[in-house]
């Protein structure tokens, strides 16, 4: 014979599991609900946990045409390309190609900085640090004149931080000349292939065409899809989560380089304290290592990126001590407005000094 009380038991069981699924229900709604929000028209992201990848998706490629994004959608990665070129660097450094405080104009004459002694100084270290003394841009980097356009230090190389894409670019030509192959070639040899990218390039291909995202203004108007057919380590990365996170897991645990350069990549530090600029709260908490901005909170280092390439955001964060990352795009200028949520959401609610930096 039964317990009179089992039937009710029963039911509070019931309603224990229709709660926890209706739980798990709104919580696979709230990004969904953040980009809603704050007019994300699409966006594509993907989280490691303890080695296991998890792929998510949103919204349109387009806004106003039927396509969706998927896992394999190709985005605009902008300066998340900077650190593919950081960890072949690094990998040059290991194998004896260049050496990382040996003056670039060694391997390269850089004809825009013949005017500038101070710039003939500048090495291998200075750029992942972005410590080079060049500004962000000289010039417009998509136009002829950009090429022939005079580059010079706003300041000394090695004494002050600040963020460069003239330097990666400087450096990408260094390293092209220094092994005699074109970008293209020694990513896709050193890092697309081996690390199993299968849709990422420095470099627009034709197959991209059926399944890119478009990039969006702030008020969702569809602007560009970003064809590039130069190769710029400092911006155009085409790429997806998935094959990124393939990436940023074999360059944080230190596939192909030495342990002693793995290390480097928390240790091999400088501050982020601009030359022109008063210090922030924020970037107490902040330093940049060799190629790659590292952030101290109350779970330790992490490592983390972000890029902006206008209509088209992406970022990363990687937390060794939880053994997460995640690595994010969005097709649309809004989208890293949602961050401190979208990183709450996946890691708990913690200090992201990274976030408060950037928009300081």
């Amino acid at each position: 014979m039964q317990p009179a009380h089992l039937p009710l038991t029963r039911l509070v069981c019931k309603l224990v599991l229709f709660a926890c699924f209706c739980s798990q229900q709104a919580l696979a709604q709230l990004p969904d609900t953040l980009f809603r929000n704050a007019h994300i028209v699409g966006a594509q992201w993907t989280i490691q946990d303890h080695g296991k990848k998890s792929n998510y998706h949103f919204g349109l490629r387009q806004e106003g045409e039927a396509g969706s994004i998927t896992d394999s959608t190709i985005f605009q990665a902008a300066s998340l390309g900077k650190v593919v070129l950081a960890y072949i660097t690094l990998r040059f450094i290991d194998s004896g190609i260049i050496s990382a405080d040996t003056p670039l104009c060694s391997y390269f004459k850089y004809d825009r900085i013949q005017n500038d002694p101070s710039a003939k100084r500048i090495t291998a270290r200075m750029v992942l640090h972005h410590t080079s003394g060049f500004p962000n841009w000289a010039g417009n980097p998509l136009s002829k004149e950009w090429y022939k356009a005079p580059l010079n230090t706003e300041f000394s190389p090695g004494t002050a931080w600040q963020y460069s894409g003239e330097g990666f670019m400087y450096l990408q030509f260094a390293l092209e000349a220094s092994c005699k192959k074109p970008l293209v070639q020694i990513a896709r040899e050193e890092v697309f292939e081996p690390m199993k990218m299968m849709h990422s390039s420095f470099v627009w291909k034709d197959g991209f065409a059926t399944d890119a995202a478009w990039g969006h203004n702030k008020d969702g108007t569809a602007t560009e899809r970003g064809e590039f057919f130069l190769p710029a380590a400092a911006f155009s990365l085409l790429t997806t989560a998935n094959d990124y996170t393939n990436f940023l897991m074999n360059f944080a645990g230190g596939t192909g380089l030495k342990k002693i350069t793995q290390a480097m990549l928390l240790t091999d530090t400088v501050a982020v304290m601009p030359p022109t600029h008063r210090p922030s709260a924020a970037a107490a908490h902040i330093a940049w290592g060799p190629g790659v901005g590292i952030q101290y909170n109350e779970h330790g280092p992490a490592l983390w990126h972000w890029g902006d390439n206008g209509d088209y955001k992406g970022f990363f964060m990687v937390v060794p001590g939880m053994q997460k990352s995640m690595v994010y795009f969005a097709n649309s200028a809004n989208g890293l407005t949602i961050l401190p949520q979208l990183l709450n959401f996946y890691f708990g609610p913690q200090q992201w000094w990274s976030i408060r930096w950037l928009n300081e």
